[in-house]
Formats: structure tokens, sequence, C-alpha cells
């Protein structure tokens, strides 16, 4: 064998990713979208990612380029291991066979047309004669194309083979056994892919896995700091993701083996024999996302707390001396006081223990109450009403609750005694809105329809969070958590309930009337046609956050899991307020990071770190210089929002205001909209969730 030339390259991290391409990193449609978020972690961390398919060298090319991927890749179950020049540095040295188009090959395959000439040899031996055999080499581009559902370009790539020759077997299943049993007679092998079965030599994935760790072994050893570290102090980590059984070798080769589910939710096979394997529930690249970001996810906590105190100093630069605070700067796109923004920077407040702030903050809007007991949807810097829109119930509440969570903080019975008049008038407001009707619900008992009545016991809003003309009347559950929380919270400072609403009643019929039997639902519009909204929403996460159930409770656990498939974003990441569809894209469509957060707290509470990591990480990679923005968009969703609000004549000032700050900005240069940049809401969510992270964790 020849020696490779001796070039240079700097040293690479001690972990090796080895991955299979079909139903792992690649769904159905052989898009890898649903993986790019690990994908992206493997190179931040310079990890390097090898490809390990039956596939072709052709085939892995495009898919190396499409992905960036520039490591060496193995091909056709093991038949050639392809090394890129200058991949390695001058000082390692390997054997290899040939060379071509800028790879150093090893070939531990036998040679395509030998495989295919011992296949037909054996096909038209007598004792065969029941068998029929379809190989590639038989086929048209267009006959594999009808056969595998392969595009014309995908097709011709898969039939330039060099070490392995796929095919099918057509007859009963005695004479394909045997038939199989004569390959391995011939002293060949032969493996089971999805599709087809694969005629190959005595290579494998896992023989190949292993003469390439101890290439990397020597690299490691190489640019160690001294240049002479001993093998004992070299550990390289191998991880293997596979879903079939021709992934078994390469499972068994690898130090962490990890089986997905295939398209149909099962697993291949079940690897007892493979030590330590680990099924992965995920189809495909979700499972094989999901691999990679457990394992090399790992939270900056330094750059975490440095948000953190940027969060705080964010927060009481928008805090006037009247105790108002801002949603965003005064020459953002929000210079006003929204009480429900306003509550949530108070909880902050309260979080960070910085009481002087938060009473006087809870000062501003209680002084601003409407007669009728509710707060205005907006006020100005001197605590005048400002609204451009109804009353939204949800500010009452979760003024409401910020009150009680300072009492229940600092325990000021003074303060509590001056504004008890006030409490009581907002708890009055709220009683006035609660929405009550018996509803006939038919129940099947007995194999029989018996119609039962159930009162349906819910606030009513004027306007929903969304700001969104066909959800902005109606029983929203946003609306209702915050409320029932507030009362719930009230209850606890101040002693025996007074009021008079019957928790218990509103607990049942959110629980009722809100769960659709998938996840709870956004709003039930009363009065309309259309009496429901049944779209998935993250505020629906509320009911969790202001205490109407408990994370662990089967219900929250599957509406979260149903936010989390409906609504992060498979570009960009985060959690999204809504689905596409539905049309208010303010500023584009996109993820929102004081939802993100909410979503956050989930995993906190149930103790699961790694998905907290995963949620905060994304957080602390989308901040701009220690800010974080309104949501994000991709620089097309933005333009788009911005083309539809001119034709629509929806274009007001202060929208143009934020289109002009978004497009002045660093991110939009790199095809990212940033909507006001910074937002309280935001850091102040950042600042709770980041409080109950080190409480549970650190």
């Amino acid at each position: 064998m020849a020696k490779r030339d001796k070039k240079s390259k700097k040293g690479m991290k001690r972990f090796l990713v080895f991955s299979d391409l079909d139903s792992t990193l690649l769904d159905e449609i052989y898009s890898f979208e649903k993986a790019e978020n690990g994908l992206k972690l493997l190179k931040k961390k310079k990890i390097p990612l090898i490809i390990c398919t039956s596939k072709t060298r052709k085939e892995i090319e495009v898919y190396r380029k499409k992905i960036g991927n520039k490591h060496p890749f193995i091909s056709e179950d093991g038949g050639g291991i392809f090394i890129p020049k200058n991949y390695f540095s001058k000082k390692v040295d390997f054997d290899y066979d040939k060379k071509i188009k800028g790879y150093y090959v090893i070939e531990l395959g036998v040679h395509y047309k030998n495989l295919v000439k011992i296949l037909h040899g054996i096909e038209k031996r007598k004792e065969h004669k029941n068998v029929k055999v379809i190989a590639f080499n038989d086929m048209s581009v267009n006959d594999l194309m009808n056969d595998s559902g392969l595009n014309k370009e995908q097709a011709r790539l898969a039939k330039s083979r060099e070490y392995d020759e796929p095919f099918k077997l057509i007859g009963k299943k005695p004479a394909k056994a045997k038939f199989l049993r004569a390959i391995n007679k011939k002293g060949m092998d032969y493996t089971k892919g999805g599709r087809y079965y694969h005629i190959l030599g005595e290579n494998d994935k896992g023989k190949a896995i292993k003469i390439l760790k101890k290439i990397y072994k020597k690299e490691f050893e190489c640019n160690s700091k001294n240049g002479k570290a001993k093998n004992s102090q070299i550990q390289i980590k191998t991880i293997g993701i596979g879903d079939n059984t021709n992934d078994k070798e390469m499972l068994k080769a690898v130090d962490k083996p990890y089986l997905v589910q295939r398209p149909n939710g099962k697993y291949k096979f079940k690897g007892r024999n493979i030590k330590g394997m680990r099924k992965v529930k995920g189809i495909g690249p979700v499972g094989w996302n999901k691999v990679i970001l457990d394992l090399f996810l790992d939270l900056d906590n330094k750059k975490a707390e440095k948000l953190y105190g940027k969060s705080l100093e964010i927060l009481k630069k928008f805090q006037l001396n009247n105790g108002a605070i801002l949603a965003s700067s005064p020459k953002g796109r929000y210079p006003y006081i929204y009480p429900r923004d306003h509550a949530v920077c108070i909880l902050a407040l309260i979080d960070a223990e910085m009481f002087g702030r938060a009473k006087n903050a809870l000062k501003f809007v209680f002084d601003s109450q409407n007669k009728e007991g509710s707060f205005p949807q907006r006020l100005d810097k001197k605590g005048k009403d400002a609204s451009y829109k109804p009353i939204q119930l949800d500010n009452t509440g979760l003024m409401l609750y910020c009150f009680a969570k300072y009492i229940e903080k600092t325990d000021d019975k003074g303060f509590l005694k001056k504004y008890n008049k006030k409490i009581n008038k907002a708890v009055d407001y709220l009683k006035s809105q609660i929405y009550s009707e018996m509803h006939k619900h038919n129940k099947r008992k007995r194999k029989e329809k018996k119609e039962k009545k159930e009162e349906k016991y819910l606030f009513f809003t004027p306007n929903s969070i969304h700001e969104f003309p066909p959800y902005e009347k109606g029983l929203e559950v946003w609306a209702n958590a915050t409320c029932f929380g507030a009362l719930k919270l009230l209850n606890k400072v101040r002693g025996k309930n007074k009021d008079k609403i019957d928790l218990k009643k509103l607990k049942k019929s959110m629980e009722k009337f809100f769960w659709d039997g998938n996840h709870f639902i956004k709003t039930i519009r009363i009065k309309e046609s259309s009496s429901v909204a049944e779209e998935i929403d993250a505020s629906s996460y509320a009911l969790a956050d202001f205490g109407v159930f408990e994370d662990d409770n089967k219900k929250i656990r599957k509406n979260v899991r149903v936010i989390e498939n409906c609504l992060w974003h498979k570009k960009l990441g985060g959690i999204c307020r809504y689905e596409k569809h539905i049309g208010r894209n303010n500023g584009g469509w996109g993820p929102w990071p004081h939802f993100t957060l909410m979503l956050c707290r989930h995993f906190i509470r149930l103790g699961k770190r790694k998905k907290a990591d995963r949620y905060l990480s994304w957080i602390l990679d989308i901040s701009q210089n220690l800010q974080l923005p309104e949501h994000i968009a991709t620089k097309k969703e933005f333009e788009e929002w911005v083309e539809e609000s001119k034709n629509t004549g929806t274009l007001r000032e202060d929208r143009k205001i934020m289109i002009n700050n978004i497009r002045k900005s660093k991110p939009y240069e790199k095809g990212l909209a940033y909507s006001v940049l910074p937002l309280a809401w935001p850091h102040a969510e950042f600042v709770r969730t980041w409080n109950l992270y080190k409480k549970r964790f650190l």
C-alpha cells in the first residue's frame, strides 16, 4: 500500500459521531431539516460527523455539500473509507489503497463488478430457480426511480456503486433464505437495509469505524499540548446513530450506540447483543437531533449570569421615577406602559428581591385603576389611559397576581391594608366578567346516549392577548389562567375567600371546555357562528405557569408536547406564539423569547435539566449584545409581512418605527429580523427563569 502525502491541519475535538443517512439523519423525503439544530451544534463544537451508510460516494457527497460536512465518510456499508486530502495533520501517517478526486481511499470491500458477477452466478444455479433477483445493475435509472421513490438524479447517483450491490429477492421465504446462505458460502456477506438486501465482501461499518478511530487517535495525540501524549492520555468517545439492521456492526463498534425509530414509529431490532444501546424516542432526524443535543448541549452559565445582570439593568433603565416600567425604550416601538408587560416585569423584580422597585411599580398601575375596577389596556408615562384597544381581562388578573406575590414575599401588611379597597374592586370586576351557562353534553353510558347538563363557568375577556380580531372576544385560556392564579394567591395572602368566586368550579370548567382531547384550545368564542378557536397556542401553558394545574399533570405534559411539535420553529429554533397560518404575523412569523422562556420553566419544574438547557442555550444564542427582542423572523418572512401591511393599510406609525429599526440592525444584515430590541418582557421572563433554574439545579 502507498503512503499518504504529509500536509498540515489543526487539531480537533475528542468526540466522533458516526451516523447513518436514510431514516436516521434524513427523513422519508431525504430532508435533514429536523436535525439542523444538532448539525449546528456539532459544527459549533467542532465535533466530526462521519457519515457511515450504504449509500454510494457520489450520493454521500451531495448531502455532505448540503450540510457543509468536510469530514471523512464511509460508503456502501464499510466498503470504502474516504479521507479528504489535507484533512489530518502532516505527522499522521496511514495506509491507503488509492487516490481519487481529493480523497485518500481505504478499500475494505470487494469491487463492484465482482459482486455483480457472484450475485448472478448464484442466481443461475438450478437450486435457486424459485428465486428471482432484481439488482441495481439490472435496473435502468427509470426502473430504480419507480421502485425506490428516488428522483432521477438521486437514482443516477445510487447506481454509481463501487463496493456493494443492492438487490431484491422475489420468492418464498425458504427459497430466499437458501439464496442468502449461498452468498455466505461464496465467502461474501449480505445485509438488509430499509428496502433492499446488499451483497458485499467481508467489510462492514464496524471495521471501517475502528480504522478511522485509530487514525483520529494519532491526530489527537499529535495535537496534544506537548506533542508526546501517551495513548492512555487520549480518550476518544465514539457515538453511533442508526435505524436498521445494517447498522448493527456500526453500533457494536462505538462507545455509545443509539437506535432511532423507523418511519412507522417502531424500532427495527431489539439490539440485545449490542452493549449499552439506547433506543431513542423520535423518528429518524427527530431522534437524531435529540441524541446530539442531549449529548453535547451544555449551558454557558457565565453568559447566562451576564444576561441576567443585563436584564436587570434594562428593567431598571426602563422604570421611571414614578414606578412605571416602559415596554421598550422611549425611542422604540412601545414607549408606553402595558399592564401585562408591566406585571411580568414586577414579578421579575420580586424574584430579584428588588422589592422597593416592585412596590413603586404596583402603586403606579393601581393608582390608574378604572372606576369599575379594571385597568387600562395601555398607559402613558404619567399614568393616563392611552388605550387603543378594549379592556384586556388578563391585565387585571396579572396585576392582582403581582400584588399577591409581593405580599407573599414581603408580608407588607401596611401596603395590603392601603390598597385593600382597590383589590376588592378589581376582584369584583373579575366576578362581573364570569360567563356562566348550563351546557348540554352528550355522554355515552351503558351503550346509550344520555344528555347531561354541565355548567360552563369561565371568565370572559373583550380583547385577547393576541390583539387579533377573530380571537379578541371570548372565553380565553390565558385570561382564565391568570385570573385563577391571582384569586388563588390572593386567598392565600388575605385569608379566607370572601370573593365568592368558586375556584373549584372554575378549574373544572377550564379542564372540561378548554381541553379538546389533544391540547388546550385558545379561545371559546361565544357570539360568533364559529364557536371555538382550536389552534394550539403557546399561551395555553399559562394553565401550569399560574398554578391551575401542576406541571406533572398528564394534560399539561401532553399540551407542552403539542406546543413543541407545532410551534418550535424548525429553522430558527425557539417557540412561536401561534401557528403561521393564523394570520397575525406581526413583524414576520417566528419565535418569541418570552414564550420560549415560559416553556423552559415547565422543564425546570419537572427537573429535566437537559431540556431546560436546550431552551436557555437558544435564548443565549439569539441574544444580541445581551439584549432580547420581542420576536425573530427570517428576512424573507419579515419583508413579506411589510408588503402585506402596506397592501392592507395597517402600516401604523409605531410599525414604521419598528421596520426602520429592524432594517438598520446587525441581525438584518445576516438575514434575520429582530423586532423591538430590547423588549422588557423577555428580559423579565429571563430573570424569573434563570432564578428558578439556579434554585433547581445549581
